[in-house]
């Protein structure tokens, strides 16, 4: 299954403090997207902000590193456990209060399944047919599993459920508490309801109703599925056909059709030869390949995609203000070439440049890579001799990584992937 229709919100309210965040980050969100995630903060002074941002794109990072079969209720909830480390690492670092906390909802879309998994009051409602088939119970019966993951040691109450009957035509809404504070079960319906009768503005619609109550900051993701079509194959059938028309010919239909053919072959072959024997070639528009990516935790790092071959698309950008004075940037090995294009409307090629970056290390590390455009952040663990391989799209990058120890190294590299008509792989190899 994948998304076919995707609307968000992602709105501060009228106080203007947004403590919400989802993920894929607000208007980034595709079709090829397969997590999707909504996490309401709280926190001392709009603090919340934080823990939802932390714990959103822990999640989206390692959600999309375990294949279907592994994925489990045990898994996330280690997962978050992990995320939470982080969490109560930064509130001690920067000296903020323990009720730093976010709640936490997510779906992850499969071939033929969905998994849902969420943490306090947030919730989830799948649908079909204007009829809620399901909906998540808040955990509201005390005020910590309502707030879902705290900065402290206290227990995560979180829950999952398969979806194993997922068909065309789906909804998945997950909402935060801003919006369901605002927004009936029965409104929901209504809207899908109207939706599938005629193509409506559901993103507004939501938009309006939460307004009429003047809320504080709301957001939510819905998203409508569609199956992916397959192609059928028919070669047993016109095998079978063959078949049955073989057994029935008589020789002397053989004969009757060899006595008319043989007129027609003799016809065709002199006009050939009379024709002009010059051969005649006629340009031909060459389609774009569609490359089915495994997942796309930012939009612009992508974690598993083909490789391509390079030219100048990697560059140090020594003019940018960004960049520490210890960057480091490792030399450009070019890999195979292969014409990766991309057809737009008015029928013109674009190049596409990626580079892919191959990590290894001399130590156990933590790497954090930064899209600094859309100031998007995936954290990655790496075992000392481990490699692992990330693919990034034009944009400036940075990457930090910080060795696990008693005395923490760091070392800071930049990219500045700029579009070209061939692609770069880069080894880089972290010595601490």
């Amino acid at each position: 299954m994948i998304p076919g229709s995707i609307y968000y919100l992602f709105e501060a309210g009228i106080d203007g403090k947004q403590e919400d965040y989802i993920w894929p980050v607000a208007g980034k969100a595709t079709v090829n997207d397969k997590v999707f995630i909504v996490c309401d903060g709280a926190g001392s002074f709009h603090n919340g902000g934080i823990a939802s941002k932390l714990i959103c794109q822990f999640m989206a990072a390692k959600a999309l590193k375990f294949a279907e079969q592994k994925m489990s209720e045990e898994l996330i909830d280690k997962l978050l456990i992990r995320a939470r480390e982080r969490l109560i690492g930064y509130a001690r670092k920067n000296r903020l209060d323990t009720d730093l906390a976010t709640t936490f909802s997510m779906l992850i879309l499969y071939n033929q399944k969905a998994l849902m998994s969420w943490c306090g009051d947030s919730r989830i409602y799948h649908l079909r047919g204007g009829v809620i088939l399901f909906r998540t119970e808040d955990h509201s019966w005390n005020t910590a599993s309502a707030r879902g993951i705290k900065a402290d040691r206290s227990p995560i109450y979180a829950e999952t459920k398969w979806i194993k009957d997922l068909r065309d035509g789906d909804y998945f809404l997950l909402c935060s508490k801003g919006l369901i504070e605002h927004v009936t079960d029965d409104d929901i319906k209504l809207l899908v309801s109207q939706n599938d009768k005629a193509n409506s503005d559901l993103t507004g619609s939501f938009r309006r109703l939460a307004l009429e109550n003047k809320p504080d900051n709301y957001s939510m993701y819905l998203i409508r599925v569609n199956a992916a079509k397959q192609k059928r194959s028919i070669k047993s059938g016109m095998i079978a056909i063959r078949k049955q028309t073989a057994a029935l010919v008589r020789p002397i239909l053989i004969i009757t059709m060899i006595i008319v053919g043989l007129p027609i072959l003799v016809f065709y072959f002199r006009k050939a030869r009379s024709s002009d024997p010059t051969p005649k070639y006629r340009n031909q528009t060459t389609q774009p390949v569609v490359v089915q990516r495994n997942d796309t935790v930012p939009s612009a790092i992508l974690m598993s995609a083909p490789r391509y071959q390079p030219a100048d698309a990697l560059r140090a950008d020594s003019k940018n203000p960004q960049i520490p004075q210890n960057a480091h940037l490792a030399p450009i090995q070019t890999a195979e070439k292969q014409d990766h294009t991309i057809q737009t409307p008015a029928g013109q090629k674009k190049r596409v440049a990626q580079l892919s970056i191959n990590f290894t290390a001399d130590e156990s590390c933590k790497i954090k890579i930064t899209n600094l455009d859309l100031d998007e952040v995936i954290d990655w663990d790496l075992t000392q001799n481990d490699n692992g391989t990330i693919f990034l799209k034009p944009g400036k990058y940075s990457i930090v990584a910080t060795s696990v120890g008693n005395s923490p190294k760091t070392k800071t590299y930049l990219f500045d992937v700029k579009p070209g008509n061939a692609n770069t792989t880069q080894n880089l190899q972290i010595k601490f």
